[in-house]
């Protein structure tokens, strides 16, 4: 008699573990629909931050090819391209604030180590806008030609160290997709 009343007590624990897990996946899936939304919203701003950062670049390059002698004209170019660094690390820091947000609910490990480093990717990337500022800052600050070479190269150097970083966390997020085509929407 034992037997058979634990017997039916286990199927009974394994009924209720089934109800439950049911139930979980309706929330995983839920949550994973709300991490997709968000992933949607913080790639929506990394379009934008594409945008101003090819802005800014644009603005930096006029500003490098101005003429020595319409400086005037070069430190306008070079307060636009702040202007536009400035709203691509906006757009970066937004990316990764929902990246974030999403890699914070109950989804599976592989999604959630991914969303994570896309938001290190993205503060990095806002890091690297904030950083590039620096050049056409040094123009409007520099009182002569080698002044403003000793720092431009100076902050293009950190620039293109805090890019490779980006990368570098960016290579990882996608490997996890690469291995995962099945975890990742279409877009």
């Amino acid at each position: 008699m034992f037997p058979r009343y634990f017997s039916s007590h286990v199927a009974f624990v394994l009924l209720i573990a089934a109800i439950w897990a049911c139930g979980s996946s309706t929330t995983n899936t839920s949550d994973t629909d709300k991490a997709n939304k968000l992933v949607d919203e913080g790639n929506a701003a990394v379009t934008d931050a594409k945008k101003f950062v090819s802005d800014a670049e644009a603005k930096k390059d006029q500003m490098m090819h101005t003429d020595i002698r319409r400086i005037a004209e070069a430190r306008v170019r070079a307060a636009e391209a702040i202007a536009a660094y400035d709203k691509a690390a906006e757009k970066c820091k937004a990316a990764a604030a929902k990246y974030d947000e999403a890699s914070r609910l109950q989804i599976s490990d592989k999604f959630k180590q991914y969303l994570i480093l896309k938001s290190k990717e993205f503060n990095k990337r806002a890091e690297v806008a904030e950083t590039a500022k620096g050049t056409p800052q040094a123009l409007i600050e520099s009182t002569n030609r080698s002044s403003f070479a000793i720092r431009a190269n100076s902050n293009n150097t950190k620039v293109d160290q805090l890019a490779k970083e980006a990368e570098d966390i960016g290579a990882q997020a996608d490997k996890i997709q690469k291995d995962n085509p099945d975890m990742f929407k279409k877009s």
